[in-house]
């Protein structure tokens, strides 16, 4: 059998079952299927976190959290210090 591998930031050997789960149409987000399963992984990931307040999901890069981040801490005006 060929073997697949995820190649970020792999290689990662890719188990049968995810390829299978990945040939699955997909959702889309604003279909009324989605909104069950959005809502699961909001639950779990408050479990997860232990956490009663709400958790934010974020669909971008690292770079973009650390976007969000930022901008919703700082004010326009507002000074920071960057360290490189």
């Amino acid at each position: 059998m060929l073997k697949r591998y995820l190649l970020a930031p792999g290689p990662t050997p890719v188990p049968p079952e995810v390829l299978i789960a990945m040939a699955m149409p997909i959702i889309h987000h604003r279909a009324p299927e989605f909104l069950p399963i959005f809502e699961e992984v909001r639950g779990n990931l408050k479990w997860l976190f232990q956490t009663k307040n709400d958790v934010l999901i974020l669909s971008s890069s690292g770079t973009g959290g650390m976007e969000g981040s930022v901008t919703n801490f700082l004010s326009p005006g507002d000074k920071a210090l960057v360290i490189r």
